[in-house]
């Protein structure tokens, strides 16, 4: 527009200058479209062939050796200062199965120890165990309580919206400027939550993002990648919100492994 206006001064006519004010509008107009395209890829879709072939895949997937890793879990709420809590975590990879283990490490409270069982074509197995209480062994539809006292519930830690009934592709995005598909996955019967609607990114197939509802549609939590070892893939930092108690925890590995 500041072109328009050194012409109109300089005594260019006026049909110039419509022709000028004509073409900023249109190169608004073109650079604004887009921005929109960096956003979404495509119109919503709701496919769930393609949608049950992409949790399948996500199911499948496991670490290619078993792994150990350090780091601490930092609990940020609004009616209590914040806290850090140190962790051990674990995959341990058999030949038909893998487990992951999640471990604290406080001196202040009991320590609680999580082992998922995942085992392909099923759903993961939780067994959960605080201080020196006997171990319980939970499903998907019962492991909703907390770990440790953060914002991620047992059936986070183990994809569990992954093995939901219903996965449909309705819609491909960018995020973290990376293509995805976005994943909503729904459970037969809500419970913790009515809804996940995951990002996961189309060459890694790595999840990115997820943002779960509760029973009444209203969205309740927010997870994100923060960072991620470019060398090896795995996960260094990542974040889930709850919007509803306005409370936040983030999961830090070290970079060094034991």
């Amino acid at each position: 527009m500041k072109t328009v206006a050194l012409t109109l001064k300089t005594g260019v006519n006026e049909s110039r200058c419509r022709s000028r004010k004509t073409g900023v509008i249109v190169l608004f107009c073109f650079f604004r479209t887009l921005l929109s395209a960096a956003d979404t890829l495509g119109p919503p879709i709701n496919d769930r062939v393609a949608g049950e072939k992409l949790a399948r895949e996500l199911r499948a997937m496991q670490p290619g050796q078993n792994l150990d890793l350090n780091g601490s879990l930092k609990l940020s709420t609004t009616n209590s200062p914040d806290r850090t809590i140190p962790i051990k975590t674990r995959a341990v990879v058999g030949d038909k199965e893998w487990r992951s283990i999640y471990e604290t490490v406080d001196r202040v409270e009991p320590n609680q120890r999580l082992v998922i069982l995942h085992i392909v074509n099923q759903r993961p197995v939780y067994e959960n165990k605080s201080g020196a209480a006997e171990p319980v062994h939970l499903t998907g539809d019962q492991a909703t309580n907390s770990f440790a006292g953060s914002d991620f519930a047992l059936l986070d830690l183990g994809l569990e919206f992954f093995h939901w009934p219903v996965q449909s592709i309705i819609a491909k995005e960018m995020r973290k400027g990376r293509g995805c598909q976005v994943l909503e996955s729904r459970p037969e019967k809500t419970n913790l939550y009515s809804r996940v609607v995951s990002w996961i990114d189309e060459e890694s197939k790595g999840l990115l993002m997820a943002q779960a509802y509760d029973a009444k549609g209203k969205l309740l939590k927010v997870f994100e990648v923060k960072r991620v070892n470019k060398e090896d893939g795995q996960l260094r930092e990542a974040e889930i919100r709850n919007r509803q108690t306005k409370s936040s925890t983030r999961l830090q590995f070290d970079s060094s492994k034991e």
